[in-house]
């Protein structure tokens, strides 16, 4: 057959089937689908003995094993006032710990300061009251991970390294809202009143972290200064030693010009050494106003508070979950899986 009587034989079944009326239409898909459905009524047995045992394993594992958690929230306003000193020194935080933050605002750098192990070291080290234990343990002890390794070094950094990709990835998470560019952390503990210690404590390691790890251009002035005062006054005080000393074995010098001369020299270098000292001491009190100025603070909107109720398992909806996932892939086992045998003896015997 040409391409054109082709064409003409589907315009005539196209047609043929808009001319079908509506009972015909659900006729011819209900005979579609009837071979499926007949599949599904013979196995219905099988079908009702696999879900129920899914769900009753769901049930078990959500009610008697799976251990209810707590989700515990602090909060961080972003800096609203200047802002150009403010981020250089942020970013020179973020350096040090190993992030590079680009163009961000306060708190995306804060965000991204909060997941590093400089912040999180002392998070786990920290010790906290718990209803698992007697006395106050840290995360590593809390969560009971272990190391094989015998050298106690290489243990202890073992079981950091494992307590913090638990806390990092899977307990802490982290958001900044687009528009007030708040930034909220979140903790998710077994136990509530942990869950907000360690949030907490998150807010003021990485608040101790700013202060203590900046490295500001008035902090780095101020070093300078000290040493450069010192310098200027050990400098000072020999000047005044040969000064004194000098009029001490030439008590009359007005008539020597020579001896006037060596006098206004020593006069001239005390001079000198005193205006210098006193104007490094000027600088060393106004770098350190400016140090205090430009210390970045962290900015907490609302603390961590015990949550009252859990935050999961959300059991009914994770029971509704499981089931719909459990019940598509026994329809589509029991529907496809003669299919796909024969498709394997094929594939064998060929």
């Amino acid at each position: 057959m040409s391409e054109i009587e082709n064409k003409k034989v589907e315009q005539e079944i196209d047609e043929l089937e808009d001319n079908r009326t509506f009972e015909e239409k659900v006729r011819d898909g209900y005979l579609k689908i009837k071979p499926y459905t007949e599949i599904v009524l013979n196995n219905k047995k099988t079908l009702i003995v696999f879900n129920t045992l899914i769900l009753i394993i769901s049930i078990v594992f959500l009610f008697f094993i799976k251990k209810p958690y707590f989700n515990s929230t602090v909060s961080i306003l972003p800096e609203y006032g200047s802002k150009s000193g403010l981020m250089n020194q942020l970013s020179g935080l973020a350096a040090i710990a190993g992030i590079n933050v680009g163009e961000a605002a306060p708190t995306e750098i804060y965000q991204n300061l909060i997941k590093s192990e400089q912040v999180l070291s002392n998070v786990i080290y920290s010790r906290y009251k718990t209803e698992k234990f007697r006395d106050s343990v840290n995360l590593i002890q809390y969560f009971e991970i272990e190391s094989d390794e015998k050298n106690p070094e290489i243990k202890n950094r073992t079981e950091f390294l494992n307590a913090y990709k638990l806390l990092s990835e899977e307990k802490l998470s982290t958001d900044i809202d687009r528009l007030t560019k708040i930034l909220s952390i979140s903790v998710t503990m077994p136990e509530a009143q942990l869950a907000a210690d360690v949030a907490n404590k998150i807010a003021e390691s990485l608040d101790l972290y700013i202060r203590t790890q900046r490295k500001s251009f008035a902090t780095e002035q101020i070093f300078y200064l000290e040493k450069r005062i010192k310098e200027v006054s050990d400098s000072l005080t020999s000047a005044e030693e040969a000064l004194k000393k000098f009029r001490e074995q030439n008590r009359i010098v007005s008539q020597s010009p020579a001896l006037l001369l060596e006098q206004g020299r020593l006069m001239r270098n005390v001079e000198i050494l005193q205006t210098v000292f006193i104007e490094l001491n000027k600088q060393i009190e106004l770098a350190k106003v400016e140090q205090i100025r430009d210390a970045p603070v962290l900015n907490i909107k609302e603390y961590a508070k015990n949550p009252i109720e859990k935050a999961g398992p959300k059991r009914l909806s994770s029971i509704i979950q499981i089931m719909f996932v459990s019940l598509a892939i026994s329809l589509l086992y029991v529907i496809f899986s003669e299919r796909i045998k024969n498709a394997i003896k094929l594939a064998q015997n060929s």
